[in-house]
């Protein structure tokens, strides 16, 4: 008699116990890679209010969506730094069930940007709460270029080509099927023969054994990149912090100063590997910081137009004056009558002055140019790197000026300035209208 086995129990549909946590929680890799970060929908468990950014940031930090949403409000009034996370995450993270968010990249390059953000949003919270909104843009930008230096160190390498050597049966093999001088044995198995890697002494290397050569790896281009990272960081931060003044011009001098002394290392030992581009972009921002920088040493200020459309000879003054920018001067509604040798005078250090004359009156124009610039008199043009200097004078109604200033004329007009251009016409002249329009526009 045979007895039947006992058969299994069937599987117990109690729940877990009240206190235990269904999911584990996240690892400290997890929490790193913020490219696997997805912003909520509103069916989500965490809600969604405005994107699901917050939602997002509370199941992938796995904490209460309410204290992100707080956090992230609050944030916003110290430096902008909420808003700057919500944006990126915005604008990079996808929604469940999406692979792509706003602006569409790889998980890698997502993870990197949002971590560039954060780090900009915990610079501006840092230099809000010592005092100085001012965010170092400049250590940014070498930040950008070593986020550039990892994604392109982070790119797979391309597949082998498709004529590389391979597996394949000898045709003189007794067993090759395929031969039909000796189709050998159709019951015997053929497996597939390597070739011997060394050739014999005797023949020559098939020209698809010849694998290219893969170029030595540039050696000394990541710590280059670390390195200037680090330096434009401590002055960044010494500049927040107020430990010592540090100038505009000071960051891509240090970056300047790293990238050479790695290239200087770089030929006696390894290879820089793109830094020769780096430090001439260096370069070129030192340059402009310091021309900047010597700008306001000399005194120059960037003004805004010096916008002016006297309707009367009371409301002509005498003198119009900036640093750095533009001037133009509508006198075209001066009525000739009440004009009896008026002067004006317009003084630029770098910029141009624009001046429209009436045609109904004797007009006696003195420009002058002391450094390079071009300077348009009427129908009359001069210029030169080393300046220009026109004395025209109108007369009501002509069509040509003549050489020199008439002492008789109705309005003197002196324009000056060291490097740029004067152009002065009559208000008949087709340009007139857009310089008119301008005016109008500026001094609404």
């Amino acid at each position: 008699m045979t007895i039947p086995p006992e058969a299994p129990e069937p599987p117990t549909t109690e729940s877990a116990p009240a206190g235990s946590d269904p999911s584990p929680r996240p690892s400290r890799d997890q929490l790193r890679n913020l490219g696997a970060l997805r912003r909520t929908t509103s069916t989500a468990p965490e809600g969604r209010h405005i994107a699901g950014v917050a939602g997002g940031i509370a199941r992938h930090l796995d904490v209460d969506p309410l204290l992100v949403r707080v956090l992230l409000v609050v944030s916003v009034f110290f430096g902008g730094a909420g808003a700057i996370v919500y944006v990126a995450a915005w604008l990079f993270a996808p929604e469940d069930g999406h692979e792509d968010g706003f602006v569409p990249v790889g998980p890698p390059t997502r993870n990197l940007l949002l971590w560039v953000a954060t780090g900009v949003a915990t610079l501006s919270l840092l230099g809000d709460a010592l005092g100085d909104t001012n965010i170092p843009w400049f250590w940014l930008l070498v930040l950008g270029i070593a986020a550039v230096w990892w994604l392109n160190r982070d790119k797979k390498k391309t597949a082998a080509p498709s004529n590389a050597p391979g597996y394949q049966n000898d045709p003189g093999d007794p067993g090759d099927p395929g031969n039909p001088g000796n189709p050998g044995n159709p019951h015997t198995a053929v497996f597939p023969v390597q070739p011997s890697p060394m050739p014999a002494p005797w023949t020559s290397v098939p020209p698809q054994m010849q694998l290219p050569r893969r170029p030595k790896p540039p050696l000394l281009f990541g710590p280059a990149i670390a390195t200037a990272a680090l330096v434009a960081g401590l002055l960044g931060l010494a500049d927040v912090a107020n430990w010592f003044p540090v100038s505009s011009s000071a960051y891509p001098a240090a970056v300047t100063a790293v990238f050479g002394a790695f290239l200087v290392l770089g030929a006696f030992w390894g290879r820089a590997g793109g830094l020769i581009a780096l430090a001439l972009v260096s370069l070129l921002v030192l340059a402009g910081t310091t021309a900047v920088s010597m700008v306001g040493h000399t005194g120059l200020q960037f003004t805004t137009p010096v916008d002016a459309q006297p309707q009367t000879v009371a409301e002509l003054e005498e003198t119009y004056s900036f640093s750095v920018g533009a001037a133009r001067i509508d006198l075209g509604e001066l009525d000739a009558d009440t004009l009896d040798g008026e002067r004006v005078e317009i003084r630029g250090e770098v910029g141009e002055i624009t001046v429209i004359v009436p045609d109904d009156a004797s007009i006696a124009v003195d420009a002058r140019i002391t450094g390079p610039g071009e300077a348009e008199v009427f129908e009359t043009t001069a210029g030169d790197i080393d300046g220009a200097h026109l004395e025209r004078t109108l007369e009501a109604n002509a069509n040509t000026s003549s050489e020199g200033e008439d002492p008789e004329a109705d309005l003197h007009i002196t324009a000056m300035t060291d490097v740029g251009a004067i152009k002065i016409f009559r208000e008949s002249d087709p340009r007139a209208e857009d310089v008119r329009d301008a005016i109008e526009r500026s001094i609404r």
